[in-house]
């Protein structure tokens, strides 16, 4: 079963990782990149909370800080390093790499995958209502993360440096990670209104 499954990731990995062009290559590695990553966040930021809601700017900045250790440091220490799976670039022959090198030894699981869905699950259950917005403004920021988190993870399989595999078990912790930091900053919000309250 582990063996077919293996197989599988390997075809469809080479399937994503074997048709590529100039345009693709630079598009992808500019959306792996992390001065894009900061690009994007700060803009869905400043879209989102500091236009909204601008009192509560410091509790999305903690989910946003919290969402990062999470899902980086899990990705690392509870899947890199305890499963010990090598990236395709590492494994295969033939895998086509953009503008860098293959990178760290393990890629299961991609913590590229876990941030950006940590964050677009975070940003997606905090701003996926908004009353005094119409239902297609109030999702434009949370579905663009979702959309921007998509494709930042596709890039990774694309630019060789993990198997679809890899990928999918990254998008399911971040967003479990992602729910856990929005229950958290909630509980939070609760407790500053309260004091805010009595003050």
């Amino acid at each position: 079963m582990i063996e077919a499954l293996n197989q599988f990731d390997t075809r469809l990995f080479y399937l994503i990782n074997s048709h590529h062009c100039t345009a693709m290559d630079w598009t992808m590695w500019v959306l792996s990149s992390r001065w894009c990553w900061l690009v994007v966040i700060a803009l869905g930021y400043a879209l989102s909370t500091l236009v909204r809601e601008p009192r509560r700017w410091w509790l999305v900045l903690a989910g946003i800080g919290l969402c990062f250790l999470l899902a980086d440091q899990g990705s690392v220490q509870l899947f890199k390093n305890t499963v010990c799976r090598l990236r395709p670039c590492h494994a295969l022959p033939d895998v086509h790499l953009f503008r860098e090198g293959c990178g760290g030894l393990y890629g299961f699981i991609s913590s590229h995958a876990a941030n950006a869905f940590a964050i677009a699950t975070f940003f997606f259950l905090r701003y996926r209502r908004w009353p005094s917005l119409s239902r297609g403004k109030a999702l434009a920021v949370p579905v663009g993360f979702v959309v921007w988190a998509v494709l930042t993870s596709y890039s990774r399989a694309y630019l060789g440096k993990h198997y679809p595999g890899d990928l999918l078990c990254g998008t399911l912790f971040g967003i479990v990670v992602g729910i856990l930091i929005h229950l958290f900053i909630k509980w939070m919000e609760k407790k500053f209104i309260k004091c805010e309250t009595k003050s």
